[in-house]
């Protein structure tokens, strides 16, 4: 590996590379020109001689300026976000690390819902001191039941991390696994998509881990945000064309459910006309964020080092003497 080209700007300040991680991937690669692009202009310029790239950003066009890259890395999850068609004999990473980081959002989430620590802390805004009889409504995760649309590495991190708390765990992906994940327990069960207007009748806790590149558009719809019980809140931490925001709107505003929590929407940066605007009994907003934390780019070059050094690895043998 001899020229790696780093571009990896943004404003969020944990997705931002910063001087540190810049000396990691030198140490990591000391005989490679590691290049630091503060701009998309410079990361342009320096695409003809690169044949690595950690980016936030890279356009299919931009191939045609790079005949030397063979090896792109993004802290993306996914691949609705970074849509390349690569040429041959040019690699494409996307990361695995969001997992961890997304479970404990959403185990925050389901546990500040089901304690009453949304409502008490909304209530204490409002002036209350002492907010005992709004409360009434708490309940246990223990001997609840999730359903988690979308039981891929996200949705299994999530599955997982949920079984300490004795969560009962139904996943729903598009085929079935010949084989389940081991953690998995009596009672948890993984289902095609045909059965998943079954499985919502019975949750306590419907947690949205779907992607937007596989047809998801509208899958809660008014239809099946009905076959869920009162009781029931939705949480969605994939992609927010999978839910139809006016019926969830409609069905807060009727009590219909419980709550939702939202760290996705349709339309992003959430919008002012957004039926998901309005002050909704149970809605909890968040900006995008289920996946933020401040070693965001250190996990992501925990993944994207060992790829390039795996790479490189593979280089050298093809080029060793037979």
């Amino acid at each position: 590996m001899n020229a790696i080209v780093i571009f990896q700007e943004s404003q969020v300040p944990c997705f931002r590379v910063r001087a540190r991680h810049v000396a990691r991937v030198r140490a990591a690669f000391p005989e490679a020109r590691v290049t630091w692009c503060r701009t998309k202009g410079a990361f342009v310029r320096a695409l003809p001689q690169a044949e690595a790239a950690l980016t936030w950003a890279f356009r299919q066009e931009w191939f045609a300026l790079a005949p030397r890259l063979r090896r792109i890395a993004t802290p993306a999850a996914g691949r609705d976000f970074f849509k390349l068609e690569p040429p041959p004999g040019v690699r494409v990473r996307y990361s695995t690390f969001h997992g961890p980081v997304m479970a404990e959002t959403v185990l925050g989430l389901m546990l500040g819902v089901n304690r009453g620590l949304f409502e008490a802390y909304r209530r204490q805004l409002g002036g209350e001191l002492w907010p005992r009889a709004a409360l009434n409504e708490v309940r246990l995760l223990e001997g609840s039941h999730a359903v988690i649309v979308g039981f891929g590495h996200i949705g299994q991190t999530i599955g997982r991390r949920l079984k300490p708390f004795g969560v009962r765990v139904t996943g729903v992906r598009r085929t079935v696994p010949p084989r389940r994940p081991a953690w998995l327990r009596a009672g948890d069960a993984v289902v095609a998509l045909d059965g998943l207007d079954a499985a919502l009748r019975a949750a306590d806790h419907v947690i949205l881990a779907l992607p937007s590149d596989t047809g998801t558009d509208g899958l809660f719809d008014a239809r099946r945000l009905s076959r869920l019980p009162r009781h029931a809140v939705l949480y969605n931490v994939g992609r927010g064309n999978c839910v139809d925001e006016g019926a969830l709107a409609r069905a807060l505003a009727a009590g219909r459910l419980r709550g939702a929590c939202l760290d996705v929407f349709a339309r992003e940066p959430l919008e002012a006309s957004s039926p998901l605007a309005a002050e909704l009994p149970g809605l909890v907003r968040l900006p995008h964020a289920s996946a933020f934390t401040a070693s965001y780019i250190d996990r992501f070059l925990d993944e994207a080092v060992a790829w390039l050094r795996q790479g490189e690895g593979r280089s050298r043998a093809a080029e060793r003497p037979g």
